[in-house]
Formats: C-alpha cells, sequence, structure tokens
C-alpha cells in the first residue's frame, strides 16, 4: 500500500507577479467611469467627495508567483478535516479562539435546509463526524467561521502532502496555467502552523510562514479572480465579474424558482440534488458571460426536508465548480455560492447590526457575493468585511467560505504522483443514524434514523429539542443486530422502545401503545460496550431512554427510577 492521504485539493498557479493594482471604490458599479477609480486623497483628483474617501482601495497587485484552490473547500473534505483532527469527537472548545470545530448549527436536524453534517456521539475513532446526505458531498461548507477554517489551514501544513500531480491547461485567455493536485495527509496540531491561534496577544491571521498552505490574502484572491493578465475590452487588465466577463454573468436556476416566478423549465439548469445540470448551460452564455450561483435563483431541499412556500427566500449552494465558468486563472464560483474569507485584516465594524458580540479588535476582507445575494456582490468593487466569528450582516454568518491558498517554495520536492486514500479521505454519510430530540415539557425522549422526522418533531408545540445523534443503526444483515421497536405511549406522550416482539405484541394489545414498527437496529440488552438504559416514572407512567449519567441523574430528580437496559451498541 503506498502512502496515504487523507485530503486532495485542486490548486491553480497564478504568475505574472508584479502586475498591476487596480483603484476601486467599494461597491460602486463598475464602469469605465468608475475602474479604474481615481484616489480622492491624490493630487489632482476631484471625482469623489473626500467623506467617501475611505471607500478607495488599491486591489489585486501581487509580486510573487503563487497557487489557489480552483474550489471552495467543500462539506466532504470539512468532514475529512474533522475526523483527522478530532478522531475521538470530543469537540473540545479551542483556546483563545473559544469555537468548537462542529456546532449544531452544522446539523441537518436544527438546520434541515442547509445542515451538512452530522456528529455521532458514539462512534469509532475517526467516524464521529459523517455528511448528512450524499448530496452535500460536493456543496462548498456552509456556516463555517474563519477561525474554522485556519485551523483546518494549520492542519494542512503541520501535515504532509504526500503526492503531487501537474498538468498545464489553457486560459480564456489564451496563455497556459499550471494546475495540480496535492494529495495532503493532516497533521492535528492546529493551533499553530501558518496561522498562531493559541496566543490571545497575537495579532489576528497573520501568516507565520513564507511558504506552504495559507488563507488567501485579499489581492491574491482578486488578482485570481479578475485579473486577466492583458487588457479587456473595459481598457484595464482587470475584468468587472470573476468569470472572465465584464458582462454580469447569468444566474443558475433551480426549477423550484422557475416555477415560482412563471419561467419556462428550459432555463432550468439545477437539479433537486442541487447539482447543475451541465447539459442545460447554454454554450453561447458560456462563451459571453457564463453563469454563477446568485440572486436567489437556486433553491433545492435534501431528501427529508421538502420545500414550501414559507422557505423560498433561501437560496442554496450547488456543486463547487457546477457552473463551469472559470476566472482567467481556471478557478471557478469566485462569484456566486458562497462569500469567501481572505486573511487581509481590515478595521472592525462597531454598527449594531455587524454582531460584533466577541469585540474583535479587527474584522477581515472576504470576497465573492453569495447564493442569495444580488449581482453587485460579484462586481470587482464589492469589498466587504467580516468578523473572524461570523457574522449575520448580509447572511455571511450561513454563507461564510473559503478556498486554500499555496505559496510555491524551492523546497518543494514531493516527487510522488499517486497515493491511497485514508480512511477519512472518503467521509460515511448519515445512512442509519439515530437521532434523538428530547421533550422539556413531558421528558419524552425520541430515538429516530428518520431525519424528516426528527425535524418534523422539532416542530411539535411539546417543546422538542435536537440532543444529539447518539450511534449508527446496526444493518439488517449484521449477526449481532436486533430489531429495537419504537411505540407511542398516549397517556404520557412519550416513546417506548423494546426489542422484544411479544412484549411490543403486548404492549399494542393493552390499547394506551401504538406504533410497534422497527425504529433502528441494535445489540441486544448488555451486548455492546455501551448501554441504552430505561428510566420509570411509576407516578405517570413515563418512560425515558439514555447512555447518559447525567441524563439518569436528571430523570431521579423527575421521580424516574431505573428499570432496566432497553439495548446496547
Amino acid at each position: 500500500m503506498g502512502k496515504q492521504y487523507d485530503i486532495e485539493l485542486q490548486f491553480a498557479r497564478v504568475s505574472k507577479p508584479g502586475n498591476p493594482s487596480i483603484g476601486v471604490k467599494g461597491f460602486e458599479f463598475p464602469s469605465k467611469s468608475t475602474v479604474p477609480a481615481q484616489n480622492p486623497g491624490g493630487s489632482g483628483s476631484t471625482t469623489y467627495e473626500p467623506a467617501t474617501a475611505g471607500n478607495y482601495q488599491q486591489l489585486g497587485a501581487v509580486p510573487y508567483t503563487f497557487e489557489i484552490g480552483q474550489y471552495e473547500v467543500t462539506a466532504k473534505q470539512y468532514v475529512s478535516f474533522l475526523n483527522a483532527v478530532d478522531p475521538d469527537g470530543s469537540n473540545d472548545q479551542l483556546p483563545w479562539t473559544g469555537i468548537t470545530l462542529y456546532n449544531n448549527t452544522f446539523s441537518p436536524i436544527e438546520n434541515p435546509y442547509q445542515g451538512q453534517i452530522i456528529q455521532l456521539k458514539h462512534a469509532k475513532n475517526g467516524e464521529h463526524y459523517a455528511l448528512a446526505d450524499e448530496s452535500w458531498a460536493d456543496k462548498p461548507m456552509m456556516w463555517a467561521n474563519m477561525f474554522q477554517y485556519l485551523y483546518c489551514v494549520n492542519a494542512l501544513s503541520n501535515g504532509t502532502v504526500v503526492a503531487e500531480q501537474s498538468k498545464r491547461a489553457k486560459s480564456p485567455e489564451g496563455f497556459n496555467v499550471q494546475l495540480s493536485t496535492k494529495y495532503v495527509r493532516f497533521s492535528d496540531n492546529i493551533l499553530s502552523g501558518t496561522y498562531n491561534l493559541n496566543d490571545y496577544n497575537y495579532p489576528y491571521a497573520q501568516r507565520q510562514n513564507t511558504s506552504g498552505f495559507v488563507l488567501p490574502s485579499e489581492n491574491e484572491w482578486v488578482k485570481a479572480a479578475y485579473y486577466a493578465g492583458s487588457k479587456t475590452n473595459n481598457g484595464t487588465p482587470y475584468y468587472y465579474y470573476p468569470t472572465g466577463s465584464n458582462q454580469a454573468p447569468e444566474p443558475l436556476t433551480s426549477s423550484y424558482w422557475a416555477s415560482s416566478n412563471g419561467e419556462a423549465s428550459g432555463r432550468v439548469n439545477v437539479n433537486s440534488k442541487g447539482d447543475v445540470i451541465s447539459g442545460k448551460l447554454s454554450q453561447k452564455t458560456l462563451k459571453t458571460q457564463g453563469y454563477a450561483n446568485y440572486d436567489s435563483h437556486v433553491f433545492w431541499a435534501p431528501d427529508y426536508t421538502s420545500i414550501d412556500a414559507s422557505s423560498d427566500s433561501k437560496a442554496n449552494v450547488t456543486d463547487v465548480g457546477g457552473a463551469a465558468t472559470p476566472s482567467p486563472w481556471l478557478t471557478y464560483d469566485q462569484g456566486g455560492n458562497l462569500v469567501e474569507y481572505t486573511d487581509t485584516v481590515t478595521a472592525a465594524i462597531q454598527e449594531p447590526d455587524s454582531e460584533n458580540k466577541e469585540n474583535v479588535p479587527v474584522y477581515f476582507k472576504v470576497h465573492g457575493g453569495i447564493a442569495n445575494a444580488t449581482e453587485y456582490q460579484l462586481w470587482i468593487t464589492a469589498t466587504g468585511t467580516s468578523n473572524p466569528y461570523g457574522q449575520n450582516l448580509g447572511s455571511l454568518y450561513q454563507y461564510g467560505g473559503a478556498r486554500v491558498g499555496y505559496l510555491p517554495s524551492g523546497k518543494d520536492k514531493t516527487s510522488r504522483k499517486t497515493a491511497t486514500p485514508s480512511s477519512y479521505a472518503d467521509p460515511l454519510t448519515g445512512q442509519r443514524v439515530v437521532s434523538r430530540v428530547d421533550s422539556g415539557i413531558t421528558f419524552d425522549t425520541f430515538y429516530t434514523t428518520n431525519t424528516a422526522d426528527a425535524i418534523d418533531t422539532l416542530k411539535d408545540d411539546e417543546g422538542y429539542l435536537f440532543i444529539s445523534a447518539p450511534f449508527r443503526g446496526l444493518k439488517a444483515s449484521d449477526r449481532q443486530a436486533v430489531d429495537v421497536y419504537t411505540l407511542w405511549h398516549t397517556p404520557t406522550q412519550t416513546h417506548y422502545y423494546t426489542t422484544s416482539a411479544s412484549e411490543r405484541d403486548q404492549l399494542l394489545n393493552s390499547g394506551t401503545y401504538t406504533g410497534g414498527d422497527v425504529g433502528f437496529r441494535a445489540l441486544a440488552p448488555g451486548a455492546g460496550s455501551t448501554d441504552f438504559v430505561r428510566m420509570f416514572n411509576s407516578s405517570t407512567g413515563a418512560y425515558g431512554f439514555t447512555s447518559s449519567a447525567r441524563d439518569v441523574e436528571f430523570f431521579r430528580n423527575q421521580g424516574y427510577e431505573l428499570n432496566g437496559v432497553a439495548w446496547s451498541i
């Protein structure tokens, strides 16, 4: 077996070092009269009012050759990162930043339309995190904040590039671009590396390395997205849009949006899984203006939830690269899908709606637009800022994304061209995952492998909350697997579970229980390493089920007593 890798990343090499910058005014429509912008503080410039001078920037100049990810970091790649650096699933709060690498907004139970990742409480090492559904695998990672991406970069920078493949491809501008695929083994050292995230006195996100993996800087990001290398038809070497065009791209469109807006079905080019249907992309449009996922034209729902009128304001991401519209340097989705973090510092926003709850001293520049934003966020002049913890302003908290950069050096001597995927490289999906939602009113403990049922239960008026995804149910073909039957006790409005078919039948015959279908499969009581005990309240007739000693204590305080083992895992 060859060397193993945990993640593969595709990069485009951005050459032509020493390129000129371009002057822009933040969020001003790009045109020949505004790009390049004139500095109001410069000699002889009278174009702009002094009050708006702070919006002026010079962007895009990079004096060195660098590499940038062709695609945004995907949900699948983030799951690989989680399993590699947190194999026991402890998800500890990290020092100084105070964040965890996973939070419940990643979960499809709490976040049905955008939750991409499930955390399993009981699982084998390296399998505590799984994709919520296969449809999320090649979608960009959502809901992560900048610090979480910086930890990922550190895991890469302290890791090992075990193999690399390179090739040349033609830019739409006619010059050659070197592309590479790097196969990387993560390190579990995430607190330092490219970025020192272990010291509160440290200046945020200042690069410690002059080579290796990075989060792109603003200038690197802008050059990769907009710089054409020679004059475009706007008279500058920069395009107005990151799709190799001075004309706005066509929004990608799903059937839900088209039918809701009376559009012809022929315009639909995104399927019900959120993947772009390449055969539905117009070749004429690709040559003239291209496509991007923006302007709320895309909405789809995973199989465990449904689209309804109350949710049509939410856009959703498409598969990375699906728009088939590259920048001059063969990067994709630098316009649309997600806004992307850079490691370039800017002043913190102090307005109340900026969500600077952590009172951080600096923000960071972000670029790229989001799926539910209009055209203006794709402009070269769209120079946004973000709290590194994420923020609600502009929906960035939901749609914060990133792509990885790489600074080459003479020490890059990886000669191996092939490697073998590790167990982390292709993460498991949420099949047979048992989720638990509890009622704070009836103390019901509901265990189910049906994500849709868990989501619907959270909408119940009995005060249900998502607790966790405790474990992955066994396959029916597993020798030791036993059926766990789920019943509903009408008088107490609580669930009951048993591995005994005869007990199930007896309870159903009592007239106070309904249901009785197989809810999931586990091990017989006492047969596994973890027991799920049964708690009983003799005053009400209600039961509760848990593997947690803390829960047992809670139930006892509510008048319950231990009543045996229900099943094991």
